[in-house]
């Protein structure tokens, strides 16, 4: 097993361990959403929300009845700092009839309907920690949000695992860091299962039991 001391540092992201020493069993992942984790709604940067109100009119078309139109309640009055955000403060989406104010009846995101119903990149509109959810980024470390750990089956890891987090979310990984930070990542991966083959060999060829090794 990958310890989970083995961070990756790409540019202003530390990647955690656990990105590549736990991961998702066999037909387990992000893919099989249910969408609990969109119904508290999401912290978004002043500049994301700028863009959601930019296109309103846009998102508006993709509402159903259990949805507000009127933009004016979208989200939250008060505006917190976070340096996680870009511009270092950030405002919650409203929640109203129990999930965020953008999620449709169908558990679907209205911010990202919109975004492919006009040919725009799907996650065009949509907020970041939307997008990489149960990704989270926490003080500059990209790590795994436990929020939904052991209730969810989409967003519950262990360190038994067909695929490891960082391959799983892959596509988020790409958006955060760029291809060649994710490449980084996967030369990471691969140097520390090389490493951890190496001790099992060495411990073998010397009699010792690698469970032991100290």
């Amino acid at each position: 097993m990958i310890t989970p001391d083995k961070s990756l540092k790409i540019d202003s992201y530390t990647m955690s361990g656990e990105l590549f020493g736990k991961g998702f069993p066999k037909g387990g992942g992000p893919c099989a959403c249910s969408s609990v984790c969109c119904e508290g709604g999401v912290y978004v940067d002043l500049h994301e929300r700028e863009v959601i109100m930019a296109h309103r009119d846009l998102i508006i078309r993709h509402m159903d009845g259990t949805q507000t139109t009127e933009s004016s309640r979208w989200f939250e009055p008060d505006v917190a700092d976070d340096p996680d955000f870009p511009s270092g403060q950030c405002v919650g989406t409203q929640v109203i009839n129990d999930k965020c104010v953008f999620l449709d009846a169908g558990g679907r995101c209205s911010l990202q309907k919109a975004a492919v119903a006009e040919g725009m990149h799907k996650w065009a509109i949509k907020p970041l920690f939307c997008v990489l959810y149960p990704i989270e980024v926490t003080n500059g470390i990209v790590s795994f949000d436990e929020m939904l750990q052991n209730e969810e089956s989409c967003c519950t890891i262990g360190t038994s695992f067909e695929t490891p987090l960082f391959e799983a979310c892959r596509e988020e990984l790409v958006h955060l860091v760029g291809t060649e930070g994710y490449e980084a990542m996967e030369k990471h991966y691969a140097s520390l299962n090389s490493g951890q083959n190496s001790d099992v060999n060495s411990a073998q060829n010397s009699g010792m039991n690698p469970a032991m090794k100290s």
